[in-house]
C-alpha cells in the first residue's frame, strides 16, 4: 500500500503482513508488535474512528503517534528504544569458543564438523593456549564466558583444565563475569573430570537426540551404545548438581535427522524421564561432512517444521498436566525477542549475527576465525574467514585492535544486518528474525541470503507466524 495512499498522516512507520489467519500483523523497527482483525487494520489505514482503547494501544505501541509529543522528544524516544533492541552493539565480544582438539572418537551421521583426524597432533598446546587466554581477556567486555567445543574437547582434557586456571588465576586482578561452557559427548567423562568440572561451576551440554535406537544410529560410538553412556553421565551430574544445591542441570541438544521425524514423542519422553528441564530442538545444517550421507538424513522443511509443531503441540499438552519442559528455541529465542524491548544475545540468531562482534572461534594451532562455522569451514577447504593468526612477537592488545577493526569484521556485520538485505527490510518479520552467512554461503555460494532458496528463512517465517496465532 503507497504511503501517498493513506488518509492517517499520523503513522508512524511500520511493516505489516497478513497472517494465515487473516489477521495482520504489524511490527516496528524498536520491538512493537500488535496483531489486528481485516477490519481493524483498514480502518487504521482509512483513518476511520478507533475505538479508543485500540487507539491508544497504537501509540504505544509506537503505530500511531501521540499528537501531544513533541517531534524532537519523539525521534530521541524512539532512537532510544532502537538502541535498547540492540543493546549487544554496544558490547565487543563475550563469547570466545576455544577450539583444543580436532580430534573425536565418536563418526556422527550429521556432524558437519566430523574429525578425521585422531593423533594428538592435532591437540592445542599449553603455549598456544596461553596467548589464547591472553587475547581472550583484551576483550572490553565484562561479561566473558569460554566454550569449550568441537569436536571432542575432553580428548585434551589437560589443556582444557590448564585454560580453566590460566583464566581464573588471571581474573583475580580483573574481576570480568568469567564463566566456562563445555560441549561434550561425555564419552570420555570419569569422576576426576567430574569432580573438578563441578568444583569449577562449568556449565555442560551434551548431545541426546533421543531414545537408545535413535541416539545410536544417529550418534554411533565404536566403544559400544553411546546413548548408555550419555545417560549414566547425564544422571551422574545431575545428582552431583543436586548434592551442591546447584540450580542447574545438563543441557541437552536434539539433532533432527529423517528418522527423527515420527519419534517426537518419544525424543520429548526421554528428556522428562531425566528429569532435564531444556530441550533444545534443531534442524540439520547442511555443512560439511554431513553431505556425504545427505540422502539419509535430510528431509524437506515442511517435513521438519510438521514434527517441530508436533513435539510443540505434545510439550503444551504435557504442560496442562503440569509436566513442564521448556523449548529453548521457541520459548527463549523467538518468543523471548517477540515480548522484551531487548533482543535476545544468541550470537547465530541476532541482527547482526555475532560473528567477531560477539563471538570469536580460536583454533587450535594459532587461528582465529569469525565464529567456530567459519573455522569449520577452513578445515575443509576455505580459509577465507581467518580473522587473524596469533603470533608470539605481537602484544595481546595489538590483535584485539587489528581483529576489530579488520576487512572481515566489516564484511560479516554488512551481510548479517538484516535491514538492508532485500526482502527482510520490508517484511513484518524481519525485526524478529536473522540470517546466517554461512549457511547463505553453503546453500548459494553468497554471504547475503537468497531467503527463498533458504530453509531456514521458511523455518523462521512459519515458526514466528505460528506463535504468534497461538497467542491472539
Amino acid at each position: 500500500m503507497e504511503l501517498f495512499k493513506l488518509k492517517n498522516k499520523n503513522l508512524l512507520p511500520f511493516r505489516f503482513k497478513k497472517l494465515k489467519s487473516w489477521k495482520y500483523f504489524l511490527s516496528t523497527d524498536y520491538g512493537d508488535w500488535i496483531v489486528l482483525k481485516e477490519n481493524e487494520f483498514r480502518d487504521l489505514i482509512e483513518w476511520k474512528e478507533l475505538d479508543d482503547n485500540l487507539k491508544q494501544l497504537l501509540i504505544s505501541k509506537n503505530i500511531l503517534r501521540n499528537t501531544e509529543e513533541k517531534p524532537e522528544d519523539l525521534l530521541k524516544r524512539l532512537a532510544g528504544r532502537w538502541l535498547l533492541r540492540h543493546w549487544y552493539l554496544l558490547r565487543w565480544p563475550s563469547l570466545h569458543i576455544v577450539v583444543v582438539t580436532l580430534a573425536c572418537n565418536q563418526s556422527c551421521r550429521y556432524c558437519h564438523a566430523s574429525a578425521p583426524w585422531k593423533g594428538k597432533e592435532y591437540h592445542m598446546s599449553k603455549e598456544v593456549a596461553k596467548k589464547v587466554v591472553d587475547v581472550i581477556f583484551q576483550t572490553t567486555s565484562g561479561d566473558v564466558t569460554i566454550e569449550f567445543q568441537w569436536w571432542e574437547p575432553l580428548m585434551n582434557w589437560e589443556v582444557v583444565k590448564f585454560i580453566i586456571e590460566y583464566a581464573r588465576q588471571k581474573n583475580r586482578k580483573l574481576w570480568l563475569n568469567l564463566k566456562f561452557a563445555l560441549v561434550s559427548n561425555l564419552t570420555l567423562m570419569d569422576e576426576e573430570k567430574l569432580k573438578f568440572l563441578i568444583d569449577e561451576d562449568i556449565n555442560i551440554s551434551t548431545s541426546l537426540d533421543g531414545p537408545k535406537d535413535l541416539h545410536d544410529w544417529n550418534r554411533p560410538w565404536i566403544g559400544g551404545s553411546s546413548y548408555d553412556k550419555v545417560v549414566y553421565w547425564i544422571e551422574k551430574i545431575n545428582r552431583e548438581y543436586l548434592k551442591r544445591w546447584r540450580n542447574k542441570r545438563v543441557g541437552g541438544i536434539v539433532t533432527v535427522t529423517r528418522k527423527s521425524l515420527d519419534r517426537y514423542k518419544d525424543i520429548v519422553d526421554v528428556y522428562l524421564s531425566l528429569w532435564l528441564q531444556q530441550i533444545f530442538v534443531r534442524p540439520l545444517n547442511p555443512y560439511w561432512f554431513a553431505r556425504r550421507v545427505w540422502d539419509k538424513i535430510w528431509y524437506t522443511y515442511r517435513e521438519y517444521l510438521s514434527f517441530y509443531k508436533n513435539l510443540l503441540n505434545y510439550i503444551s499438552a504435557l504442560k496442562k498436566k503440569n509436566i513442564n519442559l521448556i523449548d529453548v528455541y521457541s520459548e527463549t529465542i523467538l518468543w523471548f525477542n517477540l515480548q522484551s524491548l531487548q533482543r535476545v544475545n544468541y550470537m547465530e540468531e541476532r541482527s547482526p549475527c555475532g560473528a567477531v562482534l560477539g563471538q570469536l572461534a580460536y583454533n587450535r594451532n594459532w587461528e582465529i576465525y569469525t565464529c567456530d562455522e567459519w573455522r569449520m569451514l577452513a578445515a575443509v577447504w576455505d580459509k577465507s574467514f581467518l580473522v587473524w593468526k596469533i603470533s608470539l612477537d605481537k602484544m595481546s592488545k595489538e590483535i584485539w585492535k587489528e581483529i576489530i577493526l579488520s576487512f572481515l569484521t566489516k564484511v560479516m556485520v554488512y551481510s548479517s544486518l538484516i535491514d538492508f538485505i532485500p526482502w527482510y527490510s520490508d517484511n513484518a518479520i524481519s525485526p524478529f528474525c536473522w540470517v546466517c552467512p554461512i549457511y547463505s554461503y553453503i546453500e548459494s555460494w553468497n554471504i547475503i541470503s537468497k531467503y527463498k532458496k533458504e530453509m531456514r528463512y521458511h523455518l523462521q517465517e512459519d515458526t514466528i507466524e505460528n506463535l504468534i496465532s497461538k497467542n491472539n
